[in-house]
């Protein structure tokens, strides 16, 4: 119950949702339990029992027995100047208003729960989301984004579905139980101790089914996992598969998982549904005993009940068995909610790796330049960047070349601060990046990638993603900057037309100017360009290039370039090899040198 205790403070303040659900679930099992009480008077009436008549107005007692006299006294008045029948209509119509009262009631009460749960849920979700932005690209390089949809999702609704309806269960049908008991031993004390007995049994038996419950949860949410993370590779590979003809490999794996899924599911809804049939067999069984033991009562005149009364008695019966199959499931139910929980609580309290230090430092601008010491970084034991030392002066071009895999592009976002570094120091203006407020370092950061994400949003939108109290004239005016203006107005939204997912309404060269609008407006100091340029054609790759360099104007800038003509104008070329920087130089310099930079250059023909 550990895990569920958990859950609480994402409902708070539970004080403007427990008192009122409380009180609205009592009300409404006090006149709930009024309608089978007054089923007394009824029977009575209609088999011509004259226990239901008294002459004498009884002496107010605050007690149920006081109440009870005052109404058989009415009662009896109505029956003495109107008639039985006009007492039976009394009696229907204040049944009637019970019921209306009690109906009501329940409704508020589920009206106030409801609120809770939207709270709840609301406040779950959040925390989630603000968990999975906070999360370092390790995080998730490392997780599969179904995984996260599916704590998102099936996990949520899950605990939705089971926990917080078994919160329900739990603050109202007790009451209704001990609320009927304690009716039924008014009555017949007798009769309700010898029911009592088989309760026990029915507990024993369903803790008994459920007991296993939790490790099939596991097993199955694991295997829905696993189908989603399949569903969503091979949407997002789609063109592949098919470019392949793999599509009845990707059928035959997919049908493995979904196979082993469905015989999971099968036990665990299997056992799970055994719970209600079961507990309702043993419901009918102590019902039907409880009839033959309290006819014998009644037909031997060995107990405290009348006929009418028994009646009665076995009507109000039967409404506490509901309560009670509710609270005997609640704890199948429970399984699957403490499997979601511990799902998602291993989410909110996976550790945030990049984060601020406890007193970070406010820094607004960028001044001298960005120094980095001995830096050593490294992927799952595999080193990725050895002893780099570097200087990057304000105002300066630095161009990042090499292979693929040559740390360039870890280099930068180790910069940006997506890692944090393990060994060695990087410094803004001499302050150490781990000490400077992280907002601060990314608002001194614009980044412009090769494979830039646009959302399904508008054109106008998307330019200004991220920029607070942005006007129309400063998005057009970062559109022409970055020569998008011209294709924007040109189609029939302009400025208000969806990019789609991804920006797949866009050609590459246009996705990539929008992205480099947004970078302009976003008009940081230092500006980190990763192959902007290296998957456009000859004429996108030209504008963009123009682009970008009407962008790096009058800013520090770092490039990452494969196509070496788009840095042969750059103040200070770093060579990059296996994690090393094994040259550096201007263009001529380098060529000079007739070293790994030369070879590189050779291979392009790009003198």
């Amino acid at each position: 119950m550990k895990i569920l205790r958990r859950l609480l403070p994402f409902a708070r303040p539970l004080h403007h949702f427990l008192p009122e659900y409380i009180i609205y679930t009592l009300l409404g099992i006090i006149f709930g339990l009024l309608n089978f009480t007054l089923l007394i008077p009824i029977m009575q009436l209609l088999f011509k029992d004259e226990a239901v008549q008294t002459t004498a107005k009884p002496d107010f007692v605050l007690s149920v027995t006081y109440f009870i006299d005052l109404f058989r006294y009415y009662l009896s008045t109505i029956i003495t100047d109107y008639g039985k029948f006009w007492a039976l209509f009394f009696v229907c119509g204040i049944i009637f208003i019970s019921i209306i009262f009690s109906n009501l009631f329940k409704y508020l009460a589920v009206r106030v729960i409801l609120r809770l749960r939207l709270r709840l849920m609301q406040r779950l979700r959040n925390t989630l989301y603000q968990k999975f932005l906070q999360q370092s690209l390790q995080y998730h390089h490392n997780k599969p984004k179904s995984d996260a949809i599916m704590v998102m999702t099936s996990e949520v609704a899950e605990i939705e579905g089971s926990v917080v309806n078994s919160l329900q269960v739990m603050l109202r049908d007790p009451f209704m139980v001990l609320a009927s008991f304690i009716v039924l031993f008014y009555y017949s004390p007798q009769l309700t101790l010898f029911t009592i007995i088989f309760l026990p049994i029915t507990g024993v038996v369903i803790t008994s089914l459920t007991r296993r419950l939790k490790k099939l949860n596991y097993f199955s949410q694991d295997m829905m996992g696993k189908i989603l993370n399949q569903t969503e590779e091979s949407l997002s590979g789609i063109k592949q598969i098919q470019s392949f003809t793999a599509e009845e490999m990707m059928q035959a794996r997919f049908s493995e998982t979904n196979s082993i899924f469905s015989r999971i599911s099968k036990k665990l809804f299997g056992r799970k549904e055994l719970a209600s049939p079961i507990s309702e067999v043993l419901g009918v069984v102590a019902a039907l005993t409880l009839v033959c033991f309290g006819g014998y009562l009644v037909f031997n005149g060995k107990g405290d009940l009348t006929g009418a009364e028994f009646i009665s008695y076995i009507a109000l019966y039967t409404q506490v068995i509901q309560p009670l199959k509710n609270i005997s499931q609640t704890t199948s139910n429970l399984q699957r909610g403490i499997v979601a929980c511990e799902k998602i609580f291993s989410v909110v309290d996976e550790p945030v790796t990049v984060k601020n230090a406890d007193n970070p430092v406010a820094k607004k601008s960028f001044d001298t330049n960005i120094t980095i010491n001995n830096l050593h970084f490294s992927y799952a034991q595999k080193t990725v960047l050895a002893d780099i030392n570097l200087i990057i002066p304000k105002g300066k071009i630095i161009a990042l070349v090499g292979q693929s895999g040559s740390g360039k592009s870890t280099l930068v976002d180790l910069i940006a601060r997506f890692y944090d570094i393990q060994e060695g120091i990087i410094t803004v203006d001499g302050i150490s990046l781990r000490e400077i407020e992280l907002t601060d370092l990314r608002n001194l950061i614009g980044v412009v990638t090769q494979d830039n994400f646009l959302f399904n949003d508008t054109i106008y939108n998307n330019i200004a993603f991220g920029t607070e109290n942005t006007t129309e004239q400063q998005v057009i005016a970062a559109a022409k900057v970055a020569n998008a203006h011209e294709f924007i107005t040109q189609m029939d939204e302009g400025y208000n037309t969806i990019t789609g997912e991804r920006g797949v309404k866009l050609s590459g060269g246009q996705r990539q100017r929008i992205s480099i609008a947004r970078a302009i407006l976003k008009n940081a100091p230092v500006l980190i360009l990763d192959e902007a340029t290296s998957a456009l054609d000859t004429e996108s790759e030209k504008l963009v290039q123009d682009a970008i360099n009407n962008m790096m104007q009058n800013r520090t800038s770092i490039v990452i370039a494969h196509r070496l003509s788009t840095i042969r104008h750059a103040d200070e070329i770093m060579v990059m090899h296996q994690g090393n920087i094994v040259e550096r130089g201007s263009h001529e310099q380098l060529i000079a040198a007739n070293g790994y930079y030369r070879k590189l250059v050779d291979m392009q023909e790009v003198r």
